[in-house]
């Protein structure tokens, strides 16, 4: 399935169209568990694409300290509507979010972010998209799935 569509910022933008969009989009897939709110999850907005107007893709972002590393890093939720699973979004979605928090890091220094991850829970369309996005195998969660990192060119590590 070939589509058009655009992936925009919405990282620290507090913006309320993208927050209403994917609060309603959360509500029609389901996929949202119910001890988030998705109000609150609306506030990690990282990178949406929408295609002829419609979101159809969803990045969040946490920024946490990965222990097994000892660095922050900023971790990356995918939720792509399930009519556009195949059709190619993945990879330009998740080079959009690696850009869009690359340059934030890049102009918040002080926040020593040392580049974003991904918990690869799905083995479909976040598995294929993550080997084409340059995150690299560092660990497993005690359920076994894969903990991917991509280190940013410009971080220093303290020594």
């Amino acid at each position: 399935m070939s589509m058009q569509f655009e992936c925009v910022s919405a990282w620290k933008q507090n913006n309320p169209k993208f927050e209403q969009d994917a609060i309603a989009m959360w509500a029609e897939t389901g996929r949202l568990l119910p001890k988030h709110s998705p109000e609150d999850r609306a506030k990690e907005l990282a990178v949406l694409a929408y295609a002829e107007g419609r979101l159809v893709g969803i990045t969040t972002c946490v920024i946490t300290f990965y222990p097994p590393l000892r660095q922050k890093f900023a971790f990356m939720r995918l939720l792509l509507r399930p009519e556009v699973e195949k059709s190619g979004i993945v990879v330009p979605l998740t080079f959009a979010y690696r850009e869009t928090l690359r340059q934030w890091s890049l102009e918040n220094p002080a926040e020593k972010v040392a580049g974003y991850g991904a918990v690869i829970t799905n083995r479909g369309y976040g598995a294929r998209g993550v080997l084409n996005a340059g995150l690299t195998l560092v660990n497993h969660t005690p359920e076994g799935s894969q903990v991917r990192v991509f280190w940013w060119d410009h971080f220093r590590l303290d020594i």
